[in-house]
């Protein structure tokens, strides 16, 4: 069994579910919006759950500052991905 498979025994269902959409995405950078708008679920529902993969070391995070359509205020926009271990675990 791999480490990647007995780590994810410990995730919630909310987790699973994550895992396994961005599965779906062969490692690219998928941004939290997607993922939770396709799950059907707010972005507090995803929150402890994505913290559970990244801590697990199944995903990685990239945080990037965007500009609004109007430019007047920047935020942050976060993506996701699995790491490199996973997807060869996976494969």
């Amino acid at each position: 069994m791999t480490a990647t498979a007995t780590a994810t025994r410990k995730l919630s269902d909310r987790g699973h579910r994550i895992l396994f959409e961005l599965a779906l995405h062969d490692g690219q950078w998928v941004d939290v919006i997607d993922i939770y708008t396709r799950l059907g679920l707010t972005s507090h529902q995803v929150r402890n759950a994505l913290n559970e993969l990244i801590s697990a070391g199944i995903a990685e995070r990239k945080r990037s500052l965007v500009a609004s359509k109007t430019g007047c205020r920047r935020t942050h926009r976060t993506c996701l991905r699995l790491t490199d271990k996973t997807s060869e675990a996976s494969a």
